[in-house]
């Protein structure tokens, strides 16, 4: 596990970083390693958004998600004034399917994916503590999405988050929940093994998805800029400017959408098998309605970042014959099998269903069910 702690350093250097002008007609990533070479990177616009017109820009912001978790997204919760977004929590019993749910909660995703860039939000704290969490993370949606990694594992499933604030989780170390002045900074991703997914995550795979900084102030009182590089190399992540943690970009190169969230925490939820699961013993109005909000979200991008496409096609998805068989023979080598050249050609032709010498991301996606099912 990785900690990253700098108290009075860490003080003394945010204090020198500039005045963030949410109304910059040109702003720059607030990050110490990009002063020499700001030009390179341009704004993208249509992910990003300073909250300042009179309402939601709902053609850039979904706020009508579908429902996970044991809570519900619900649009009357997400709201644009003075400025920023805010994002609120409150105490409603409600049913859901066959569940009984007692809190519900906002949600803004943006519906396009990005998958290499800057990505950087101005955002404060909610008042309730523990029992919610603000997030700004990215993640990615659908079946169709599978990309090979370069040590041959089929990826389905990338999440990066660029915070998780005031989670409270349990630290088994010490036996007691963590402060909230933990950010944590965590990847997630799903591996396809065997036809069966696999969950990659923090608790599991530490040195390849755990990152945490502790701060040595309350993310409730005040706003402060957290950012994140995705680079076809490394994930790294910055608060108020100052790198905090980096981790090597194994499985996350798979298009994701920017997302706010503010998610329900100990003591409200519980884990089981399943995941997370609701505590309704623990179920309170105290301190509730709650609000995370965001001045700002701004994206970035070198040229080295925007994805070649070919013909039309995603080029993290979608893979040539080419790039389809390079990918199973580095399998194949990983996995000590022997190289059967006849037999994956026909794989291919197998996957290849409409004939487009493309292995599309769909197309993979249902011929490992069938071979699965098989």
């Amino acid at each position: 596990m990785v900690a990253f702690i700098l108290p009075r350093l860490m003080a003394g250097l945010i204090a020198l970083l500039p005045v963030v002008d949410s109304t910059a007609a040109n702003p720059v990533p607030l990050r110490r390693d990009t002063a020499s070479d700001s030009n390179n990177w341009s704004l993208v616009a249509e992910f990003s958004d300073e909250f300042n017109a009179g309402e939601i820009d709902r053609k850039k912001w979904n706020i009508d998600t579908q429902d996970f978790g044991p809570w519900s997204w619900e649009p009357e919760n997400v709201s644009q004034k003075d400025g920023s977004m805010h994002l609120q929590m409150v105490q409603k019993e409600h049913r859901r399917g066959k569940q009984t749910l007692y809190y519900t909660s906002g949600m803004a995703r943006n519906d396009k994916t990005i998958t290499y860039g800057y990505f950087e939000a101005r955002v404060k704290g909610c008042s309730r503590y523990p029992g919610a969490s603000p997030s700004f993370w990215m993640y990615s949606i659908g079946p169709q999405n599978r990309y090979q990694a370069k040590d041959g594992e089929t990826v389905a499933y990338s999440e990066i988050d660029v915070i998780e604030l005031q989670q409270s989780e349990y630290d088994f170390e010490s036996k007691t929940h963590f402060p909230v002045t933990r950010i944590d900074c965590n990847l997630h991703s799903t591996l396809i093994k065997d036809g069966k997914r696999q969950w990659v995550r923090p608790n599991s795979h530490p040195d390849i998805c755990q990152n945490h900084y502790n701060a040595t102030w309350d993310p409730r009182e005040d706003y402060h800029v957290y950012g994140v590089q995705n680079s076809k190399d490394w994930i790294v992540w910055y608060i108020d400017g100052q790198e905090v943690a980096r981790k090597p970009n194994l499985y996350w190169h798979l298009p994701m959408h920017v997302t706010l969230s503010l998610g329900l925490r100990y003591p409200f939820v519980a884990y089981n098998s399943s995941g997370r699961v609701p505590v309704p013993e623990k179920t309170t109005a105290e301190g509730f309605p709650t609000a995370m909000s965001v001045d700002y979200v701004r994206v970035w991008q070198r040229p080295e970042d925007v994805a070649p496409k070919a013909s039309g096609k995603n080029a993290a998805t979608d893979w040539t014959k080419d790039v389809y068989m390079a990918k199973e023979k580095a399998k194949w080598s990983k996995n000590g099998w022997t190289w059967n050249q006849a037999k994956v050609e026909a794989n291919f032709k197998d996957v290849d269903t409409n004939n487009d010498d493309i292995a599309s991301g769909k197309e993979r996606q249902v011929w490992f069910a069938k071979k699965a099912r098989k």
